[in-house]
C-alpha cells in the first residue's frame, strides 16, 4: 500500500523521528479505543527503523549514480529510475508516521501546526543557507545571483530539499485529510480511486500530448510550479500512509499471511521495470526518456518496490526481535534509522565534496565508472552518517534535524520517547 512518487528527502527521514517507540509484540492483540492494537498504542513501529535505514542508503545510491552519470550510460539509468522509490517510500512512511502520532498522541490543528512546521522549518531554513552558502562559494556562483538563488530555494527547495516543501503542503491539510479519512468507510474503495488517480496523472504527466487541453495545462503548470514540488504528485503515498495507519492490525495480518507473495510480486515488478526501460532504449528512446519517472511503469515499480520493503522490513524484525541484538549499538538498526534524518540533509553537500576530491586527486579516471559510484556512495554514506553522529551529540543536533530519544522508564517495555 504506498504510492507513487514525483522526486527523493527527507525523509520521513523527517516523518516524526520522535514518535515513542515499544516493540510490537503480538500483532494480533486485541484492539483498544483507538482502533490500534494494544501492544502498539502509543508505541514505536519498530519495523520500520530498517525500513528507513535502507530507504535512506538508497536514496545516497541513486545520488551516487546520478553524480557519476552520462546521458548514453544504458545500465546507469535504469539504476536510477529503480531506486527513485526511495522518495516514494519516505513520502508513505511520512504520512503513516504523522497518522499514526495523531491516532496515539493527538494534538490540535493549531498544535500540529505549531509543532510541525517549527521542528521541520528549523533545519530547513539553516540547510537552505548552508546550501546557498556552499553553491556561491563552493561553486563559483557570481555573489550578484545571490538573492534571487536564496529565494528560489527558499520557494522550490534546494535539490533535495524539495521534499520539505512538499511535507510543509502535507501539513497545511493533514489534519482535515486525516480526519476525512478516518471518518469513512470502504478504505479499499478509497485506496483505489487514489491509486487510479496516481495512475492517470503519471500517464498525463509522461504523454502530454495525448491528453489535449489538460496535458497542455500539465506542461504550463509545469513553467510555473514543477510538479516535483506539487502536493498532488505524492497524493497516492499520503493516502496509503493514512489509511495503513488507520488499519494497523488488519494489515499487519494481510502482511504476516502475504509478505512472501508481496516481496516476490515487487522483485518481479523492479524486472518488469527494468525490461521496460531497456525495451524504450532499443527501440529508439534516450535514456532520459525511457527512465522517466513520471510514466505508468515508474508509478507501479514504485508502489511495488515500497509494498515488498515494507513486508521485507517487516519479517527481518519479526526475525530479529526473538534472536540476540547487535554486538555493537552502531550496527542496530534502531540507531542507523536516528541518523537518517541528518544524512538525507546532509548528504548532498558531502557527495559534492567527495566527488571533487576524487577528480582533483586523479583517482576517479583509474576507478571506471561503477568503481567510482562504489567509492563515491561509501564515502557520501560513511562521513555523512559520521557527521550526524557527531551532531547527535551537539547542542545543534535539533537544528541540523537530528532526531533527539531519551529513554523512560516503563515496566517491562523498553521505550523512547521524544524529549
Amino acid at each position: 500500500m504506498a504510492g507513487y512518487s514525483g522526486r527523493m528527502r527527507a525523509m520521513s527521514v523527517l516523518a516524526d523521528p520522535h514518535a515513542p517507540a515499544s516493540p510490537v509484540r503480538d500483532e494480533h492483540a486485541t484492539s483498544g479505543p483507538s482502533g490500534l492494537p494494544r501492544t502498539w498504542s502509543g508505541g514505536h513501529l519498530g519495523q520500520f527503523d530498517s525500513y528507513r535505514v535502507i530507504a535512506c542508503a538508497a536514496v545516497v545510491l541513486q545520488h551516487s549514480f546520478l553524480w557519476t552519470l552520462l546521458a548514453g550510460n544504458v545500465a546507469g539509468w535504469v539504476f536510477v529510475m529503480l531506486l527513485h522509490f526511495s522518495r516514494t517510500a519516505f513520502f508513505f512512511l511520512t504520512a503513516l508516521v504523522l497518522a499514526y502520532t495523531q491516532l496515539t498522541r493527538p494534538r490540535s490543528t493549531l498544535d500540529f501546526w505549531r509543532h510541525r512546521y517549527v521542528q521541520l522549518g528549523v533545519p530547513y531554513l539553516i540547510w537552505t543557507g548552508i546550501y546557498w552558502v556552499y553553491t556561491l562559494v563552493g561553486q563559483g556562483t557570481s555573489w550578484g545571483n545571490a538573492g534571487s538563488l536564496l529565494w528560489h530555494d527558499l520557494v522550490y527547495g534546494y535539490y533535495q530539499l524539495y521534499f520539505v516543501v512538499v511535507l510543509f503542503q502535507l501539513y497545511l491539510v493533514f489534519p482535515w485529510l486525516f480526519r476525512f479519512l478516518r471518518a469513512r468507510r470502504h478504505h479499499w474503495t478509497i485506496m483505489a480511486g487514489s491509486a487510479a488517480f496516481a495512475l492517470l496523472l503519471a500517464t498525463d504527466l509522461h504523454w502530454p500530448s495525448a491528453f489535449g487541453a489538460v496535458g497542455h495545462a500539465s506542461v504550463w503548470i509545469e513553467r510555473y510550479w514543477p510538479w516535483s514540488r506539487e502536493l498532488i504528485t505524492y497524493q497516492e503515498q499520503f493516502v496509503a500512509g493514512i489509511l495503513v495507519a488507520l488499519n494497523l492490525e488488519q494489515v499487519s495480518r494481510f502482511v504476516a499471511r502475504w509478505y512472501r507473495m508481496i516481496i516476490i510480486g515487487a522483485l518481479a515488478a523492479g524486472a518488469g521495470a527494468a525490461l521496460w526501460y531497456l525495451g524504450l532504449v532499443w527501440s529508439g528512446s534516450g535514456t532520459g526518456r525511457a527512465s522517466d519517472l513520471y510514466q505508468p511503469v515508474a508509478f507501479l515499480w514504485f508502489s511495488a518496490a515500497v509494498a515488498g520493503l515494507e513486508c521485507a522490513t517487516w519479517w527481518w524484525y519479526r526475525r530479529t526481535l526473538a534472536g540476540h541484538p547487535p554486538r555493537f549499538r552502531a550496527l542496530s538498526a534502531p540507531y542507523l534509522a536516528s541518523l537518517t534524518a541528518g544524512v538525507y540533509l546532509s548528504h548532498v553537500l558531502f557527495i559534492n565534496l567527495a566527488r571533487s576530491a576524487l577528480k582533483d586527486t586523479g583517482i576517479a579516471p583509474h576507478l571506471g565508472w561503477g568503481g567510482e559510484v562504489a567509492v563515491l556512495f561509501a564515502l557520501t554514506l560513511g562521513i555523512s552518517a559520521a557527521f550526524t553522529a557527531l551532531m547527535l551529540r551537539t547542542p545543534f543536533r535539533r537544528a541540523l534535524g537530528a532526531p533527539v530519544r531519551v529513554r523512560t522508564a516503563r515496566p517491562g517495555v523498553p521505550t523512547l520517547v521524544s524529549s
